[in-house]
């Protein structure tokens, strides 16, 4: 067994972690933007957009573990009316950002 696929075996994938996966999901995360800037649009809305998204989904669960320690973690459209709107906002803003620099970091490689 080489060195690398020891490190795989004792390092879970971390679910929060942006892979080159995520930039398929640019559209979705666009219309999660449009839901968000919607005023009429609850939590349920948010959540389905969510779910499409498994790194968010995974980070937002993690922001209710940090912030609501004691508590058992419900569903996510729960999560995000417990969270809020603004860190939804934080926490898609940081997805973003991630997505960004994990694109400039891997294009020169994709490039033909």
């Amino acid at each position: 067994m080489t060195l690398s696929a020891r490190r795989d075996t004792n390092h879970p994938v971390d679910p929060t972690r942006v892979t080159a996966q995520d930039f398929k999901r640019i559209d979705q995360l666009s219309a999660l933007l449009s839901t968000l800037n919607d005023p009429r649009a609850g939590a349920d809305a948010l959540a389905r957009h969510v779910s499409a998204i498994p790194v968010l989904e995974a980070r937002i669960g993690a922001r209710f573990s940090q912030d609501y320690p004691n508590r058992k973690r419900p569903g996510i459209g729960q999560q995000i009316a417990l969270l809020g709107n603004r860190v939804l906002e934080s926490i898609l803003l940081e997805l973003l950002e991630d997505i960004i620099t994990l694109h400039s970091e891997t294009e020169p490689s994709t490039k033909r």
